[in-house]
């Protein structure tokens, strides 16, 4: 295919981030049907993109590249001569391997000052129709208007992938129907207690499946305590979880990297946010998926949940039952 013009997106991390990326992709494929367009991301995370059918070239960068490597990366990139440059990240990194282009280059509006006020002060600036893919789109310039359209995540398993899932759960139990568990979180503060995640497992009728990493002590700590659960975490690759969550009926999870990803495979997932929120990029899209929070004073109170409470317990988290959680399960409407 000939194509008329380059294009360049960036987002390195992490795997929420990518994902919700994939909205504003959509939007620029529309925009450039014609154009070649590569994504540029972290090693660590090109298997979530792979087969995306509006990218044309997958790039990677590992996070271990020195300054002085960047250098020579920003050399290669000039070489390919882009029209246009969507930096869907704005780091340190991104612009450093984008400096002194002659091209439009076009960097992610991030709302620094509204998080700042909202952290310290409880100044919440946001408007209600706040959202990373509609940050993303407010910061693509002309290729989007207000009033226009904001696509869905979308991420690609293949009927391979996905049969080859399919064929190992069935070694695990006979039903074909199940539910996936995410319990797991970068910060400790994003996890609902264990005995809750016990107590809600044993109330669904289905076998749940838990997904996560080998790191995620959660996931064990909850296989200790159930019998009516089958913990993946730490054996599967990324796509292998991918698609075991395209197999599942929904997902419960944490404000994570595979809750966002399980939306983008459009299956609806039911989140159980804490210290983070809708303002720090958290929550869902989806139409048909759910939230369960508290409204408290003192939350959001950090950009990714990485902040220790500061309060005699964190009351973002212990409030919420697992009543909470049931009321809004599709069997329990």
């Amino acid at each position: 295919m000939k194509y008329d013009q380059k294009i360049l997106i960036i987002r390195f991390s992490s795997i929420g981030d990518i994902v919700l990326s994939t909205s504003p992709l959509n939007t620029i494929r529309k925009k450039y049907p014609k154009s070649e367009i590569t994504y540029l991301t972290l090693t660590e995370y090109s298997s979530l993109l792979e087969m995306h059918p509006y990218i044309d070239i997958l790039m990677t960068i590992n996070r271990s590249t020195k300054l002085s490597q960047l250098f020579n990366y920003n050399k290669f990139l000039k070489s390919k001569n882009y029209s246009i440059i969507f930096d869907l990240h704005n780091s340190i990194r991104s612009r450093l391997i984008t400096f002194n282009f002659n091209c439009k280059i076009i960097r992610l509006k991030k709302p620094r000052f509204n998080r700042f006020l909202l952290f310290f002060f409880y100044i919440n600036r946001f408007k209600n129709s706040f959202s990373v893919p509609r940050m993303y789109h407010n910061s693509i310039g002309e290729v989007w208007r207000k009033g226009d359209d904001i696509p869905k995540t979308f991420l690609k398993i293949s009927e391979i992938e996905k049969n080859e899932a399919l064929t190992k759960i069935k070694k695990l139990f006979k039903s074909k129907k199940f539910i996936v568990i995410i319990p797991g979180a970068a910060w400790n503060q994003k996890r609902w207690e264990v005995r809750k995640y016990v107590k809600l497992i044993n109330s669904i009728k289905f076998p749940v499946v838990i997904l996560g990493s080998k790191s995620d002590s959660i996931c064990f700590d909850i296989e200790s305590q159930s019998s009516n659960v089958f913990n993946l975490a730490g054996k599967t690759s990324l796509r292998d979880a991918m698609a075991i969550i395209k197999n599942s009926m929904y997902v419960i999870g944490s404000d994570t990297g595979l809750s966002h990803i399980a939306e983008s495979l459009n299956k609806s997932v039911y989140m159980i946010l804490g210290p983070t929120s809708l303002e720090t990029g958290a929550s869902v899209i989806s139409k048909s998926s759910r939230v369960v929070e508290k409204n408290l004073w003192c939350r959001p109170c950090s950009q990714n949940g990485k902040r220790i409470c500061y309060r005699s317990r964190q009351f973002c988290m212990d409030l919420i039952t697992v009543g909470d959680v049931l009321k809004i399960l599709p069997e329990y409407q």
